[in-house]
């Protein structure tokens, strides 16, 4: 059984601390903050249900069991990780702050999710992408928005919140305003600096609105629209795949740890705060490591399985 320190002895009075500690210490967006008050109302439901209100009353069998429940109503390994990393979270910081003792999440257990590896563009399909014909107010935009969004592997997020300001043209450098309004400076490619000039040359006489990226209106583009804008251009331009914004972020990192190999340097370029988070692309690289060397390599025996062992 927890023993309660200081501050609360409910759940409910619980959360609100953390909630705070969400938004005024960590600066959580208001959708990771929605986030994890649907996954710990939730929780608290359950709790209720099964008559725990004290927070000295919650321990690791009784947050086990409620993952499991959760498990065979069919949740996924993903949606179960996420819920448990919110309960996780919440009990963290209640034994940091000294409100309980123990932390009843140790030894909390979930499926296993199979990694999924995210679409990557190649190269040559990169360049295809950004061969959008500049003859219009919208592919000039579009173009210099493709090419940031490559140069400097940002998420959707960020490239709908940039300024003119945020652009250092004589240093070829980018202030962006990351996750958890953390700011860093990214180098910006030739290729997007000149089609960045080129569109503010067009975008000038349209408004005097800051952003960097608007719309007919003159208004700053919403991540939506820039979903649609990429929609259309792999339509148009006949690149046979649906992409996101991430996968230009995605095709970004990977691409450079290909020529690179440094792992830290993609980390703290893309803004990942767990080395963890970046690993993912040691898979990427490893993957078309794989495929380069079943092609090539003369005794690899993917191109004749027919051997046998007569």
């Amino acid at each position: 059984m927890n023993t309660i320190m200081s501050g609360t002895n409910n759940f409910k009075s619980a959360s609100k601390l953390f909630f705070s500690y969400l938004k005024y210490e960590k600066l959580y967006s208001p959708a990771t903050h929605k986030n994890y008050f649907l996954d710990l109302q939730k929780f608290e439901l359950y709790l209720l249900d099964i008559g725990i209100v004290s927070l000295s009353d919650i321990t690791s069998e009784i947050i086990q069991s409620y993952i499991n429940k959760l498990h065979r109503r069919g949740l996924s390994a993903t949606s179960l990780s996420r819920k448990a990393s919110s309960i996780r979270s919440i009990f963290n910081y209640l034994t940091k702050k000294r409100i309980i003792t123990i932390n009843p999440t140790k030894k909390i257990i979930t499926p296993k999710k199979s990694q999924k590896l995210p679409y990557i563009l190649s190269i040559e399909q990169i360049e295809q992408l950004c061969r959008i014909p500049e003859n219009s107010f919208a592919a000039f935009r579009d173009k210099a928005m493709i090419e940031l969004m490559y140069s400097s592997g940002l998420r959707l997020s960020e490239i709908t919140s940039l300024n003119i300001t945020s652009i250092n043209f004589s240093d070829r450098i980018l202030s962006v305003v990351g996750k958890g309004n953390k700011q860093r400076y990214l180098p910006i490619g030739s290729q997007a600096i000149k089609a960045l000039r080129k569109w503010i040359d067009n975008r000038e006489s349209k408004t005097k609105d800051e952003a960097l990226f608007l719309n007919k209106f003159g208004k700053r583009l919403s991540n939506r629209s820039v979903q649609l804008r990429l929609d259309y251009w792999c339509k148009v331009i006949g690149l046979n795949c649906k992409i996101s914004p991430h996968t230009l972020r995605h095709s970004c990192a990977t691409h450079l740890l290909e020529s690179s190999g440094d792992l830290r340097a993609v980390q703290e370029f893309l803004g990942h705060e767990d080395i963890s988070t970046t690993q993912i692309y040691t898979n990427l690289d490893f993957e078309h490591l794989k495929s380069i060397y079943n092609k090539s390599h003369p005794r690899a025996g993917i191109k004749d399985n027919k051997a046998t062992d007569e």
